[in-house]
């Protein structure tokens, strides 16, 4: 009669798991410092587990966890910046106030050239027309 192995064959597939949870939490720990695509596909190959893995519901606080980094990534499809590489709030209100200021120069500057434009063409029109216009 055989030795009954299976409390170590039990050990060994939980050993196992715990292995695979600690990479794939390093996988998303890295990516959420360095940025990159967050998808389940990408996260387990870069692990080394199964896409079934994360789906299982054993699994479901890593799966919540890879669920709210997605979610926080653009919807352009580019991975989302490192933390330390955001814009701040601060920096991102100077931005838009300079570049507010900017479109306001650029509209006054649009206005003063329509209306030297448009005396220009009229002094033309009376020109053509043989109308004595004032050279000023």
């Amino acid at each position: 009669m055989r030795a009954d192995n299976s409390a170590h064959l039990a050990e060994a597939a939980q050993q196992r798991r715990l292995a695979c949870i600690e990479r794939v939490r390093a996988v998303l720990d890295a990516l959420e410092h360095d940025g990159g695509a967050m998808t389940v596909a990408g996260v387990a190959v870069r692990a080394g587990a199964s896409r079934s893995f994360l789906y299982d519901a054993a699994q479901a606080p890593l799966f919540a966890r890879l669920r709210d980094l997605a979610d926080k990534q653009p919807s352009t499809g580019r991975p989302a910046l490192p933390e330390q590489q955001r814009i701040t709030t601060k920096s991102h209100e100077t931005v838009v106030r300079a570049l507010r200021d900017a479109n306001l120069k650029l509209h006054g500057e649009n206005e003063r050239l329509r209306n030297e434009l448009a005396v220009a063409l009229g002094r033309l029109r009376d020109l053509r027309r043989g109308v004595g216009a004032s050279v000023d």
